[in-house]
């Protein structure tokens, strides 16, 4: 089913072009590593498809040609006629899809003569993706427990509370008895180049946790309001209880629900708090500005003001957790921000911040370098040296 769906929206945008929501369901199929044979039976199909006597000008397709021989490695006896109109052919099929965003991921598509010299050199320094969360859990006497080098199973009791971490590395509190009396808080933090943490509460709400993010909670909501403290960005699923509000503050900004999907990017670093709502109803209260917020919206918080959006692409916005950074409609400076907490490097700028249209999607899951050769598309031009992104 996905193979045939993913021939079909390559096919329409070859021929029509896409909506933006087919746009994101390609990128997605493209980037499942379930269809790799898929992906090259359609390239495959697009190569063979090229008329052999309508190339592109000779000066492009060498360029193209060129980029992608410096991005591999050096290849050396590609002089023959026959050689360089199957590369043109190549380089025309990248300049169509390179629209899509997609150069990181098929640019290098191994279309070449067996009996071509390739010379490998040296992989320069690089940063790979995250490949393990490192999240802790701060206890409310102080102790501290790492959930990467934890074991499966029980982690510590709390009064009648359980952690648990799940055998798929999700955590979880699982109340054993009456609540407690004594209303006692964790926090769970999750640093800088660490992968998105699942968490549930004893409440039976869900938390999804990003880079450089932490929250604070009641180990057991015995209060009349279930109240949480936000650093960075998370979204939550509240389970619905009509007689114990669910609250996330950050700063003198706060967000009521009864049970609800909402997504908060927080960050201090970033010029405005933005709550988006996906299902349900929420009310943000920043000092003495009330905000009713509708599924699709969003509040800006800036400076103690809340200002709303609607039509708001929920895509781009819960993109963190799905496993992508949304390049579409995001400027360069928020989308290095992002990358700088995922990899947990820093960004420098030798001028100005660049401006840049961007569009498609990265997968969050590449190499630090794959994310810089697909800027580079888009005339944005950096390397990683030291720790740091230099942005040219």
């Amino acid at each position: 089913m996905k193979e045939k769906r993913l021939e079909e929206l390559f096919r329409q945008y070859m021929q029509q072009g896409l909506t933006d929501a087919e746009e994101t369901e390609l990128f997605q199929l493209w980037l499942d590593p379930l269809l790799e044979s898929k992906r090259s039976e359609v390239l495959d199909n697009l190569y063979d498809g090229l008329p052999e006597d309508k190339d592109m000008p000779a000066t492009d397709a060498d360029f193209i040609f060129k980029e992608i021989v410096k991005k591999q490695a050096p290849v050396h006896h590609l002089t023959t006629r026959s050689t360089l109109n199957l590369w043109r052919r190549v380089a025309v099929a990248a300049a169509i899809l390179l629209v899509l965003g997609l150069s990181g991921y098929f640019l290098f598509h191994n279309i070449q003569p067996k009996s071509q010299e390739i010379v490998r050199i040296p992989i320069p320094v690089d940063k790979v993706a995250p490949a393990s969360n490192r999240a802790m859990i701060m206890l409310a006497n102080g102790q501290k427990v790492y959930l990467d080098s934890a074991a499966n199973g029980s982690l510590t009791m709390q009064g009648t509370v359980k952690l648990v971490k799940l055998a798929d590395g999700k955590i979880a509190y699982e109340a054993n008895g009456p609540a407690p009396a004594e209303l006692t808080y964790n926090t769970l933090l999750n640093p800088r180049g660490s992968k998105v943490i699942d968490i549930t509460l004893s409440d039976g709400s869900r938390v999804w946790l990003n880079a450089g993010s932490s929250i604070t909670y009641p180990v057991a909501f015995t209060a009349s309001e279930r109240k949480a403290l936000v650093e960075g960005e998370a979204y939550f699923e509240v389970a619905h209880d009509a007689s114990k509000p669910f609250i996330v503050s950050k700063g003198s900004t706060t967000i009521r629900v009864l049970g609800t999907h909402f997504n908060v990017n927080a960050y201090d670093d970033e010029a405005d708090i933005r709550i988006t709502l996906l299902q349900g109803a929420i009310r943000v209260t920043s000092n003495k500005q009330v905000a009713a917020v509708k599924p699709g919206e969003q509040a800006i918080v800036k400076a103690d003001k809340i200002d709303m959006a609607d039509a708001v692409n929920l895509e781009q916005v819960m993109s963190w957790k799905e496993g992508y950074f949304q390049m579409k409609g995001t400027d360069l400076a928020s989308l290095m921000r992002q990358v700088a907490r995922w990899y947990d490097v820093q960004v420098v700028y030798k001028n100005k911040v660049p401006e840049a249209r961007f569009g498609g999607l990265i997968n969050r899951e590449v190499n630090l370098s794959d994310v810089l050769n697909a800027l580079e598309q888009y005339g944005i031009f950096a390397r990683f040296e030291n720790g740091k992104i230099i942005v040219q």
